[in-house]
């Protein structure tokens, strides 16, 4: 329950609240009710409501069990890969002291690797920092590294964490493992620009293409729609005088257009801010559809 349960203006919009839900299923699920009465508070016009209604739909939303599927099937890679538990080791790219997704996810692979037997909590490193302090303790032991993350957006913080672990290997003088990439899901666009770059195959089952630019194929009805969506950021911007509807996370962060939620989890800052962007100045709070510290 959120700290202000939002009414609505029109009582009228209880009859959209039922449409959309009857559209989409998982809006059923009462967490999502106060979030989505107050995007029909903010955005009453005709067009605003079709593109909200439309981006909904695509939305791609998963529960956590649907989530722990993905781990399945990444562990199904594993085994494909022939990588073993002697010489392999899985490395959530969390930073030291930092709640992160990666390092969450991480902890969901321990029932089916349990399964094999040969795989340890030792197999786990929960940080970039410590699978290099693994390393360093036993150099010529792990042959097979996989950098595990949850979600892979515009692909620029993959490829940065890779490299540096890559730079910390060369300034021990250890010799580089083989590298492979597991992500529970991504931007494909993301994803393609992570491989380009490192020149590495990504493993990462669920790959969103963008709520707009990938969904419409006529190039003016792309543009009137990322119009319409960067017009409905300034009202917010407007109202709760916060610059952070707009600028980088416009669109979603440097223009993503992310359309994805894991049900009780973290939402990506790729997704479109008008589902997730709070105000953060003192005596101003909105409902928001999905959640992001």
């Amino acid at each position: 329950m959120p700290l202000h349960q939002p009414k609505l203006d029109n009582p009228e919009d209880l009859y959209v609240i039922k449409k959309y839900q009857e559209e989409v299923d998982w809006l059923k699920n009462p967490c999502y009710e106060p979030g989505l009465m107050n995007l029909l508070n903010e955005f009453k016009g005709k067009a605003q409501r079709e593109l909200l209604s439309e981006l909904l739909k695509e939305m791609k939303h998963q529960t956590i069990a649907e989530k722990i599927k993905n781990i399945s099937f990444l562990v199904d890679t594993l085994e494909s890969l022939k990588l073993t538990a002697s010489d392999t080791l899985i490395v959530a790219t969390a930073k030291k002291s930092e709640s992160d997704g990666s390092n969450a996810w991480l902890y969901f692979f321990k029932f089916y690797l349990a399964q094999h037997r040969e795989w340890n909590e030792r197999s786990l490193q929960p940080t970039i920092e410590s699978s290099i302090e693994t390393l360093t303790k036993s150099p010529k032991k792990y042959k097979n590294i996989i950098i595990f993350d949850d979600f892979i957006g515009t692909g620029k913080t993959i490829t940065t964490k890779v490299r540096e672990f890559e730079d910390k290997l060369k300034e021990k003088n250890l010799k580089l493992p083989n590298i492979h990439i597991f992500s529970l899901a991504g931007m494909k666009f993301g994803v393609s620009l992570a491989e380009k770059k490192l020149d590495l195959n990504i493993t990462c089952p669920t790959q969103i293409e963008k709520g707009i630019s990938d969904k419409y194929t006529c190039p003016n009805e792309v543009k009137n729609k990322k119009a319409l969506m960067v017009s409905m950021e300034s009202m917010l911007k407007s109202k709760y005088s916060h610059d952070a509807f707009t600028g980088q996370y416009s669109l979603g962060y440097e223009g993503s257009e992310a359309l994805f939620q894991v049900q009780f989890t973290n939402c990506p800052n790729n997704v479109f801010p008008i589902f997730w962007m709070q105000p953060r100045k003192k005596g101003k709070f909105r409902n928001t559809l999905f959640y992001r510290l």
